[in-house]
């Protein structure tokens, strides 16, 4: 299988903020989109970052030509009450955008009686859950909607869907099922605004199922590929690998979960690409700490043939990754994610590889 080149690492976006988790996308009109998290600095104050503030929001920056990026983001959404997390973007055959992304409410940690599900923040509060929602542009994100809830209860979002075959929106989901962490699969009709479950993976081997994302392969298969965690571990003490299933009927029934020779205790990102191949990304979060990437057969079938490659190292640690792929042109990717130097600054990086083809 032809290969993949690194050329050149881009800042995309960078500041004294704390710019996480990107969602890259095309728009139709040629044009292309990142949306990030974006949260205050409190290193100074706290001596380290937490994935939970209740000052977090959604941005967006635009770009026409997948190398030069707006210099000021933009407001995808901002609530005064709660921490906006893992804005996800997803195209639509009409053109429209249809934006993911689920909430926190942030506690004194005396203010309320404990629940099992709370995450400590700081170690002085403590968060909770505040519903996930969609969020839609037919603008090409210049202006968005109202966000609209979603009305299947305890799901968190990390990563695109699919367009069903009749025309719907098919989204993965994850939350806390009775034998661990499981994937929904979600389908809306109407942009976002209701939903149904199209189907469910269940946690398996003791591995609980996070952060998924779809894909669709040439065949018409969907591919689910999951983040996973030993169950009562933490991510780091593990070697985490990709876990994938397979659906033949749109998403309703899904093989029994099969683990892969790729690791990383963040998510994974596949993206298809115009000669058929998938090209998977990830942050390879265990020393040396960087960007890596595979090349997959088209129906994502041959995992013998692929063969892991380094496109970056070097990173500051482990807080890095949640990659997002775009291809440019026919020998073009730009793979983007969030990364850190010396100084600790979190920023929104990419990678510009060359394809072989």
């Amino acid at each position: 299988m032809k290969g993949l080149i690194p050329r050149e690492h881009l800042i995309l976006y960078k500041d004294s903020q704390y710019n996480t988790f990107p969602s890259a996308i095309q728009k139709n009109d040629g044009g292309y989109l990142i949306g990030f998290r974006q949260a205050p600095d409190r290193r100074v104050a706290y001596g380290k970052y937490d994935h939970i503030d209740p000052s977090s929001k959604a941005v967006t920056i635009s770009s026409t030509d997948g190398r030069n990026w707006s210099a000021e983001a933009e407001v995808l959404f901002d609530h005064f009450y709660y921490g906006v997390q893992d804005p996800c973007l997803n195209v639509l055959n009409d053109g429209s955008i249809v934006g993911t992304f689920f909430m926190w409410k942030v506690f004194e940690a005396g203010d309320l009686p404990a629940q099992p599900r709370d995450r400590p923040v700081y170690e002085h509060w403590r968060a909770r859950k505040a519903g996930a929602y969609t969020i839609r542009s037919n603008d090409g994100g210049k202006t968005w909607d109202q966000p609209v809830p979603i009305s299947i209860p305890d799901v968190a979002i990390r990563g695109t869907g699919v367009q069903s075959k009749d025309g719907g929106l098919l989204i993965p989901m994850y939350r806390l099922g009775s034998d661990g962490f499981e994937v929904l699969i979600a389908r809306t009709g109407d942009s976002g605004h209701t939903w149904t479950i199209q189907g469910t993976i269940r946690s398996t081997d003791g591995c609980d199922f996070q952060e998924p994302l779809l894909y669709r392969t040439p065949s018409g298969k969907l591919v689910a590929l999951m983040r996973t965690r030993l169950q009562g571990s933490r991510p780091e003490a593990n070697r985490c690998p990709l876990y994938t299933s397979e659906s033949i009927d749109d998403g309703v029934t899904w093989s029994r979960p099969a683990a892969r020779p790729f690791y990383s205790p963040s998510p994974f990102h596949g993206l298809p690409l115009k000669d058929g191949r998938i090209l998977l990304t990830y942050g390879h979060r265990y020393e040396p700490y960087g960007i890596r990437a595979a090349l997959l057969d088209p129906e994502c079938e041959r995992w013998d043939d692929s063969v892991e490659i380094v496109l970056r190292e070097g990173a500051g640690g482990r807080d890095i990754g949640y990659t997002s792929s775009i291809q440019l042109d026919d020998r073009t990717v730009l793979v983007t994610y969030y990364y850190y130097d010396a100084d600790g600054y979190r920023y929104i990086a990419g990678t510009l590889c060359d394809l072989l083809v």
